[in-house]
């Protein structure tokens, strides 16, 4: 039997952040591979297996290593959709080495967190090793308080200490949301588009609110696209309502039924 391959960001993973009740003991802690997942939802309606690959807060960057992951792992993936995530996210790494020879494998940061009869389930690692860390950030005021990868929560990591580092502000002002960003994000989906050209598997790429732009030229900016189909409107939009959320960001489950039952099989139709 085939299986469909989601990958994405905190949207697809099926994720709830901090909720704030009344009082300490009403408040909840971010969960994550929740029920708010279309992925899973597409899948129990098509009766099919699936891949999901996605981590809260990641960034478009790691999106081909993660396919290139799936297609060695798993070799009957017959479908491919990948959720276009936010702007202004970049990653920032941790390796002590720093050895340019050092070539990690694609499923180096990554890791299964569950499998069962209808899905895998994987995402980044916090960290591998002890040693080494990937995590995205997108530049905020209050990095100084909220920057989550200090000494006192991983020790391991010591200098530099990235909630000062004056690399947050340079890609900041001179990277994020300027054209080297969206070069980036060109040469991201042409990669992803290579590797399901090679393996014959039609990849869907779409946005789930229009905070998550997909520029129109990304169909044809260095190269003509083969096997990639954009969706011609996010999945907000194409409903025509603002839809509830459970934090402030991460949608209900409803709606993500409302994805998987309706916005998916029209961005398929479009191929």
């Amino acid at each position: 039997m085939s299986r469909t391959l989601f990958i994405g960001c905190s949207h697809t993973m099926g994720y709830q952040g901090f909720l704030s009740g009344r009082n300490k003991e009403e408040s909840t802690q971010p969960n994550t591979w929740g029920p708010n997942n279309y992925a899973e939802f597409y899948s129990k309606n098509n009766n099919k297996k699936c891949v999901i690959i996605a981590s809260a807060g990641t960034g478009n960057r790691s999106y081909p290593r993660f396919l290139a992951h799936a297609f060695k792992t798993y070799d009957d993936i017959d479908e491919v959709f990948i959720q276009s995530t936010y702007w202004g996210r970049f990653p920032i790494v941790i390796n002590p080495d720093l050895d340019p020879t050092q070539i990690f494998p694609t499923d180096f940061f990554l890791q299964k967190d569950s499998s069962d009869e209808l899905a895998d389930r994987w995402s980044i690692a916090l960290s591998v090793d002890n040693k080494y860390l990937e995590h995205y950030h997108k530049p905020q005021p209050q990095d100084w308080e909220m920057f989550p990868y200090n000494r006192d929560t991983l020790p391991w990591v010591s200098e530099p200490d990235t909630r000062r580092s004056s690399h947050l502000y340079f890609q900041m002002w001179h990277y994020q949301n300027t054209h080297l960003e969206q070069e980036d994000y060109f040469k991201d989906i042409a990669i992803c588009d290579s590797i399901c050209t090679n393996n014959n598997v039609p990849m869907y790429v779409w946005n789930i609110n229009n905070r998550c732009f997909i520029p129109k030229e990304t169909a044809n900016y260095y190269t003509k696209l083969n096997k990639t189909t954009f969706a011609g409107q996010d999945a907000e939009t194409f409903f025509n309502k603002k839809f509830e959320t459970l934090d402030g960001e991460h949608y209900t489950e409803e709606v993500h039924k409302q994805i998987a039952e309706q916005y998916i099989p029209k961005i398929k139709e479009q191929q």
